[in-house]
């Protein structure tokens, strides 16, 4: 709470001084913008009905931010859990969404789906930041318009391309052993647009056996062959490794919370990953221009993941994703459309090991997931002022999973074949009035589902369910509401969103019946408050989310989730006291919430905390900056996941000092 006070005190000064502020604009993004120019690889409609956050390239430039997760926190206003203390494999949270949150934020690259078939998050270092353009980060349901996880909101991370002329590097170091170089540089040579980055990124880690190590290559072309004809095409490589440090009593996390179990006891060899991935897509777009064009993009995804979790649990892992998605897009002066197939296909090979040579092979498993949608969305203004929107998705999803244990060939919850089908469909409409210049008003429904992850139906990593394939087991479906406005007057930003979201059949994990279930209807309803100043020498942007989400069925009605904080408050003040200097501080507030696994809100919680994070950067001359970054300045001692009394150790303070070069 005095942190809070603090706050508080330090922000009435800071906006009286900004507001003394005379002409210029600010050189900040703020926070909360409408989407400014046309981007082929932009999901934000034109005028959105909702809570839309970009992160332009400024803003990515200047934050001194080690990956996308520092990035999403400090400048998206997300929270992010993590059991290891490292962002990079964290969990996002968006509209209330605690355990298997990941399975519930729709992640895209330049539009392209990215989040797994399985209950796992995205790496947050598979996109190295020297790749970003910008972000954008729609709030709320929009199964509609893009189909599965986005049930809680989407994340799109936009790269870049070789339309402008730039190169950047830049080399960071900091405690925990971290190491930075990343680059990138784009061109255009006789109508042909390339780009290409580089990231080698590692950590030793706050916390014991807690390491991250990174190494990354990308590349990207386009070209117009004519008025009618375009083609792109990209490539990356990426190798990745981890370590696991493990939960800790709370008499452990009080001692030491940088300490791992795994070390402790000497295994600490036997609890890391390591995966490589590819990626390959292209796209051909034929039309006229701007008004009509029809796209067909073509992606090929390939991780091959090793997996250690301790003596006897060694699992290779081989993950391959294609996806299709041809689309058409008719724009007129006051109506525009997009209709399209999406083709999707996951297949998973699984080996499971007695010990982390690979020498005695326990177990098979394979898995594919098949996923067919038919969609069309649409913007329309009939009067001045007035925009509605639209949006339908018809899709079919088909899984089928087979396992086999050599040990126990004749167990029939480790062997076994078996498939589930399932069609679902969603629905999306919105109304957006711009009275004036600065105020906007806004409506919003959406029916909305998301699929089972193949783990949730299928017990095939080497941890039995009481059913091996759940086929009763069926999509989450639901309803969610969303009424706001912004107001935007000179230097100043006003936004105020509330929503309600109605939940069928939540899939939970059931310890007591080792399962996944669809256990109850869940309601969760909030506030989304958002704050802004800019002016040439100072910014200010306040995040609030006041939410409550509840058990609405079965055993537990009118308890609360677990794992959802009924509070968020994310702040950054901003400053340049001269031209060359950039003054930035964060601030988090995540306010306590029931433990994981406590259906009954009995047991202790997991306690509230705030953090603040600080940043200096200079310029000694234009296209060169040197930064200092602190996160956790005062070293606060928390957790963000808590499980049956187990605690996840987020890390304490640490520090960052960076060279940028942009030629």
């Amino acid at each position: 709470m005095q942190l809070r006070f603090l706050l508080i005190l330090a922000l009435g000064p800071l906006l009286r001084a900004g507001a003394q502020e005379s002409g210029g604009e600010g050189r900040l993004d703020p926070l909360v913008v409408e989407a400014e120019e046309e981007n082929e690889d932009s999901v934000l409609p034109g005028h959105p009905a909702g809570n839309a956050t970009v992160i332009g390239p400024e803003t990515i430039a200047e934050s001194g931010a080690r990956t996308v997760a520092d990035l999403l926190v400090s400048r998206g206003g997300l929270r992010l859990t993590s059991t290891s203390g490292n962002l990079d494999d964290s969990s996002v949270h968006l509209r209330g969404f605690g355990e298997n949150s990941a399975s519930r934020a729709l992640i895209l690259v330049d539009g392209r789906p990215i989040n797994r078939a399985d209950m796992a998050s995205v790496s947050w270092l598979e996109v190295p930041l020297a790749r970003i353009e910008r972000v954008e980060i729609l709030r709320g349901s929009h199964s509609a318009r893009f189909g599965d996880n986005a049930v809680g909101g989407v994340i799109n991370l936009i790269t870049k391309s070789g339309s402008t002329t730039s190169t950047v590097v830049e080399a960071a170091g900091g405690s925990d052993g971290t190491l930075i170089a990343r680059a990138s540089y784009q061109n255009s040579f006789d109508g042909h647009r390339l780009g290409f980055d580089f990231e080698n990124n590692m950590t030793t880690g706050w916390r014991d056996n807690a390491f991250s190590e990174l190494e990354s290559v990308g590349i990207r072309w386009d070209k117009d062959f004519s008025d009618r004809l375009a083609a792109d095409f990209s490539l990356s490589w990426a190798d990745e490794r981890g370590g696991i440090p493990g939960p800790l009593t709370k008499e452990r996390y009080l001692i030491d919370p940088r300490q791992s179990i795994y070390v402790q006891s000497g295994q600490a060899d036997q609890y890391f990953s390591g995966q490589n991935r590819w990626l390959a897509e292209s796209a051909i777009t034929l039309g006229d221009g701007d008004d009509l064009a029809f796209e067909i993009p073509l992606s090929y995804y390939q991780r091959d993941l090793a997996w250690n979790f301790g003596p006897g649990f060694h699992t290779d892992n081989l993950l391959e994703t294609t996806t299709f998605n041809p689309r058409l897009t008719l724009h007129r002066d006051t109506w525009s459309v997009e209709a399209g197939v999406q083709f999707r296909r996951d297949t998973l090979d699984l080996q499971q090991y007695a010990e982390i040579q690979r020498f005695n092979r326990t177990a098979d498993a394979s898995l594919s997931r098949d996923i067919l949608g038919a969609y069309a969305s649409g913007e329309w203004e009939p009067w001045k002022n007035w925009h509605f929107s639209a949006a339908a998705r018809w899709e079919t999803s088909s899984v089928n999973a087979a396992a086999r244990s050599y040990p126990f060939p004749a167990d029939p919850s480790l062997n076994f074949v078996r498939g589930n089908d399932e069609s679902n469909t969603a629905l999306q409409m919105g109304a957006r009035w711009e009275p004036a210049d600065d105020l906007s008003l806004w409506f919003r429904y959406d029916r909305l589902y998301r699929l089972p992850s193949t783990d949730e139906i299928a017990s095939y990593q080497g941890f039995p369910l009481t059913v091996p394939f759940n086929d009763q087991l069926r999509a989450e479906t639901g309803h969610n509401f969303e009424l706001g406005g912004e107001w935007a007057p000179g230097h100043w930003t006003l936004g105020l969103n509330t929503f309600a979201q109605w939940l069928e059949g939540e899939i939970i994990y059931d310890f007591n019946q080792n399962l996944n279930v669809n256990l109850a209807d869940t309601h969760r309803v909030g506030l989304e408050s958002t704050l802004g100043y800019t002016s040439a020498r100072w910014s200010a942007d306040l995040r609030h989310t006041v939410l409550q989400a509840k058990f609405e069925s079965g055993p537990y009605t009118g308890k609360e989730v677990y794992l959802v904080p009924n509070h968020e408050l994310t702040a950054t003040f901003s400053c340049r006291p001269v031209d060359d200097v950039l003054l930035q501080a964060e601030y988090q507030w995540i306010g306590s919430s029931f433990e994981g696994n406590d259906f009954s809100n009995t047991a202790e919680k997991l306690p509230a905390y705030d953090v603040i994070n600080l940043l200096v950067r200079y310029e000694p001359k234009p296209g060169l900056s040197l930064y200092f970054r602190i996160n956790n300045l005062l070293d606060e001692r928390y957790a963000t996941v808590k499980y049956s009394g187990v605690w996840y150790p987020a890390a304490g303070r640490q520090f960052l000092l960076g060279i940028r070069q942009e030629l």
